[in-house]
């Protein structure tokens, strides 16, 4: 049956008319549902973990995100000091830095940290993983800067405080304090010489000929060791290091033993910081690098461990020139003419009414480099000609080297000594050696660093005439620059003009390598290095006192005679090697001094003559070490600083065939040494006298550390001395308490049937340079008790010695 068609129809037109009336009476309709936010772009994600004594972790799974982190942390502690590093790498510290401010400094890096040589050697050059993390480490340093605020920044003698230099950091900034960090053996110090190069006159005068006593006059000049004052080049004694590396033969395990002691500045942008950076699979070093810098310079992964020392290598190199008679902006090069070229930079100076004004200078450059004036050293040696009618301009092994930043991060990938070895070839290291063990063994020693491609042959060839003679006498080789034969070797890319690492010193061993800022010559009694170019290092020459007693108490760690208990070395017994501050030279020659004060009348030396008779006895009682409860360290050390420069010393002359062990014997057999030692111990006892130092007060009493009105007593001496190494001046009224450089960032590392290294640490300073952060003093207290971290490599290790914990992103 069909229905009708209305009955069909009408639910369609019910339908049709209720949407109608449904449509008319809405006057609000809902509106429609947002669509979703798009998720936020994160550029930078890491996690940072702290460890006990402020020692951040950072995690992260990529370079930009690991540089984010670990600027974050880093400035918690220290932004202060890299910011104002950062300030003087850009020249603009005589605007900004007050009577820190240094002009002449500031020109220079006015020219050789330009935008353009920036963008062409980093920017341009590097890596991009290298540029990822930069990047991200300065926008760890702003995240710091924003949450904090200038006027809430660290106070203190690092602080800055409302300093008004801070300002948001950017990679170019950190590009040119890694410049400069580089440059410390050679551009940076010569900055005053450069500058006072003034502009050449419109003709070049007739140049009388030299006085008869030129030489004879300059070398009396330079004897007086005016250069090496004048240009304040960074002795390897002083800021030096020793090192360890102990391979499977000296070692109580089969895997090799690292002990790395810098004896880096307690104050500046040259102190450590330590960290442990992560990215899972591709980068897991635990270390410590230098403030600023935003990868680790010294460390320890899974299976590799290593550190530096100061080298004793040239990083510059004089030119003697030889002008135009005809036009004094022109030199003479293999029979050529060839002309200087010149760079105006301007610099802002505060002056002291608070007006700032520019100041411009013109820089001269030959094709080796600027030229330089030494006329502050000598009047001979100033002026445009100087007194020998040339003028000296200097090459830079490490000008526009910044090859160090993905050589170190490839050395921290390493699994293994001959992987770290091949990440050493750029020879991107600027001023350093370096000395490496691993889990399998292995050990290495090597001065791979830039240093100039100057042959035996050259040096024997072209150093000609009596300028060029002196200053190379004196320590600064100088050659003759109208000589193309006289220029730096090919070398190879990509460090053109440098010694390759096949062409430099180096010990591969599975005994022991050490170093203590002498020369390549001796890392190990058994192996000596010879052969080499004199522009890297001195061969079959005296030993430091130092050096001769790192390998003295190597030697007797090998032989098990040492009281430290079995032959061998292993990571405690490496440690007590340290702090254990043993005085090397006073075990040479105390028994002898005491021989020569003990009954003496000292009346006809010293006013202070009982309390000099009082000093012999504490000598005679002291234990040779310079523990913070030793007696008569101090004393020794005084006399030590007179006696040393004592002609006919030594009654055992010095012995190529035996460098560890001469010179030796006090040679008080000879009158005048004998009457020497009564001197200096008179002289000694007068000095702590005025300073009000008792002669029988404890080392830890007389050497400490001031930190927020505590004192911490500190081991170690001076490297004049002995292995253990605190350098201070005698401060009236307190003691060594100006403490500037030695013992610093020490690690102690070696491996065991386990996945994680059994590594120790100790940083005497601390983690922060703020004075209101619970790092500030924290890890000073425990190096005075003798501490050292176990520091935590491993996962489990690191979660059981957890602070806090951070995920930070941008």
């Amino acid at each position: 049956m069909r229905l009708p068609a209305t009955r069909t129809l009408l639910p369609a037109i019910l339908f049709t008319a209720l949407a109608a009336c449904s449509d008319s009476s809405d006057d609000n309709p809902a509106p429609p549902e947002p669509p979703e936010p798009p998720e936020p772009t994160i550029t930078y994600d890491a996690e940072i973990v702290w460890t006990t004594f402020g020692i951040p972790t950072v995690l992260a799974d990529d370079w930009g995100s690991l540089g984010y982190g670990y600027g974050y942390a880093y400035a918690q502690e220290n932004f202060c000091v890299a910011m104002k590093e950062f300030v003087r790498a850009a020249g603009e510290s005589s605007r900004y830095l007050g009577e820190e401010g240094d002009l002449s400094a500031d020109l220079v890096y006015k020219l050789v940290n330009d935008e353009a040589t920036m963008q062409r050697i980093f920017f341009d050059a590097m890596p991009q993983h290298v540029l990822d993390v930069t990047a991200g480490y300065t926008a760890g340093l702003n995240r710091y800067l924003d949450e904090t605020g200038v006027d809430n920044l660290a106070e203190g003698e690092e602080g800055c405080r409302g300093a008004e230099w801070v300002r948001p950091v950017e990679s170019i900034d950190v590009a040119r304090l890694m410049h400069k960090a580089v440059l410390v053996g050679s551009s940076g110090p010569l900055a005053d010489f450069t500058v006072a190069a003034a502009a050449p006159p419109d003709t070049v005068a007739a140049v009388a000929p030299a006085r008869a006593d030129f030489g004879d006059s300059l070398q009396r000049t330079l004897a007086t060791g005016a250069l090496d004052a004048a240009l304040d080049l960074p002795e390897p004694s002083a800021i030096g290091s020793n090192a360890y590396a102990v391979g499977e033969q000296a070692s109580q395990s089969d895997a090799g033993v690292l002990l790395g002691n810098p004896h880096f500045p307690w104050q500046g942008p040259q102190r450590w910081f330590m960290s442990h950076l992560q990215i899972p699979g591709e980068y897991d070093v635990m270390g410590a690098t230098l403030h600023g810098l935003p990868v680790l310079t010294i460390g320890f992964n899974q299976n590799v461990a290593w550190t530096h020392t100061v080298s004793t290598g040239s990083r510059f190199t004089f030119y003697e020139l030889t002008l135009n008679p005809d036009d004094p902006m022109q030199y003479i090069f293999d029979g050529e003419i060839m002309d200087l070229t010149s760079q105006t930079v301007s610099a802002e100076v505060l002056d002291e009414s608070g007006a700032v004004s520019t100041v411009e200078h013109t820089f001269y450059l030959s094709h080796f480099g600027p030229i330089v004036d030494l006329g502050t050293v000598s009047p001979l040696l100033g002026g445009w000609p100087n007194a020998a009618g040339t003028l000296l301009t200097y090459r830079d092994a490490n000008l526009e080297n910044l090859r160090g930043i993905p050589q170190w991060i490839e050395m921290g990938q390493a699994e293994d000594l001959g992987a770290l070895k091949t990440a050493l070839a750029s020879i991107g290291i600027p001023w350093v050696n370096t000395i490496a063990a691993d889990r399998y063994g292995d050990a290495f020693y090597g001065d791979i660093s830039a240093n100039p491609h100057v042959s035996s042959a050259q040096y024997e060839q072209c150093i000609r005439g009596t300028l060029q003679t002196l200053l190379t006498q004196f320590g600064f080789l100088t050659m003759d620059g109208a000589d193309p034969d006289c220029e730096w070797g090919e070398g190879s890319e990509p460090a053109p003009g440098l010694f390759t690492y096949e062409e430099l010193p180096k010990l591969e061993t599975r005994e022991y390598g050490a170093n203590a800022n002498d020369s390549y010559w001796l890392p190990n009694p058994r192996q000596l290095l010879e052969g080499f170019s004199p522009v890297i290092g001195a061969e079959r020459v005296p030993q430091s006192l130092r050096t001769r007693a790192t390998f003295a108490q190597a030697e007797e760690r090998i032989a098990g005679t040492d009281g430290l208990g079995d032959p061998g070395f292993n990571v405690d017994n490496v440690r007590e090697m340290l702090f254990g501050a043993r005085n090397y030279t006073a075990e040479l020659v105390r028994d002898d001094v005491v021989s020569q004060c003990e009954g003496v009348d000292f009346a006809p030396y010293t006013g202070n003559s009982d309390a000099a008779s009082q000093a012999c006895e504490v000598l005679a009682d002291w234990d040779t070490r310079h523990s913070i409860d030793s007696l008569g360290a101090h004393v020794f050390y005084e006399f030590w600083q007179v006696m040393r420069g004592t002609e006919n010393l030594w009654a055992v002359p010095f012995d190529p065939a035996d460098p560890v062990n001469t010179p030796s014997q006090l040679n008080v057999t000879d009158d005048a040494v004998a009457e020497a030692v009564r001197t200096s111990l008179a002289a000694a006892v007068d000095r702590l006298i005025e300073a009000g130092i008792p002669m029988d007060a404890p080392w830890g009493e007389v050497q400490f550390d001031e930190k927020n009105g505590v004192r911490y007593p500190i081991h170690g001496g001076s490297s004049s001395m002995m292995f253990s190494v605190i350098t201070s001046p005698l401060v009236d009224g307190e003691g060594y308490s100006a403490i500037r450089h030695g013992n610093s960032y020490m690690q102690a590392v070696t491996w065991d049937s386990s996945d994680c290294p059994v590594a120790f640490a100790s940083l005497s300073y601390s983690q922060s340079t703020d004075p209101a952060s619970d790092h500030y003093a924290d890890l000073t207290e425990a190096y005075s008790n003798g501490e050292w971290i176990d520091m935590p490599y491993c996962e489990a290790d690191r979660d059981a010695e957890e602070v806090r914990r951070e995920t930070v992103q941008e």
